[in-house]
């Protein structure tokens, strides 16, 4: 349990110490080092969320999903841990909707979805596939 000052009639209160799940989709068509890659910009974005500040529980990074199978386990799983608050989902690249229904649809806890690239600009004049396929 964590305390906190009620700003409204300076009280405390105890909250649960709850965790979000950061879950990156992607796909294991892009092969091990891509995946490698992104699993890196995951663990920064997490670490970038936790040290914010603005969040009121920590961030805990789950493996990237890249299956049907793997969507639909982790998030029952998030369902099932009483300690979960809520999955922060981030998409890489191409994570294919159709993978995500089944588990979306079985889930039952708040989602947030993140809709961003992991790069503040985007190289025009060095782009190549390597780049497209990472980012």
């Amino acid at each position: 349990m964590t305390t906190v000052q009620n700003k409204f009639n300076g009280g405390i209160l105890k909250m649960k110490n709850y965790k979000f799940w950061f879950c990156t989709g992607s796909q294991d068509l892009y092969g091990e080092k891509c995946l490698s890659v992104v699993a890196e910009q995951s663990a920064k974005i997490v670490a970038g969320l936790n040290a914010g500040g603005k969040l009121p529980y920590e961030v805990i990074l789950k493996p990237t999903l890249i299956s049907q199978a793997s969507i639909r386990k982790t998030l029952n799983e998030a369902n099932s841990d009483p300690d979960c608050a809520g999955v922060i989902t981030w998409m890489h690249t191409f994570s294919p909707a159709k993978m995500w229904i089944i588990g979306l649809q079985e889930y039952r806890k708040p989602l947030c979805h993140l809709l961003t690239q992991f790069n503040e600009e985007i190289p025009y004049g060095t782009i190549d596939m390597d780049f497209m396929n990472e980012n």
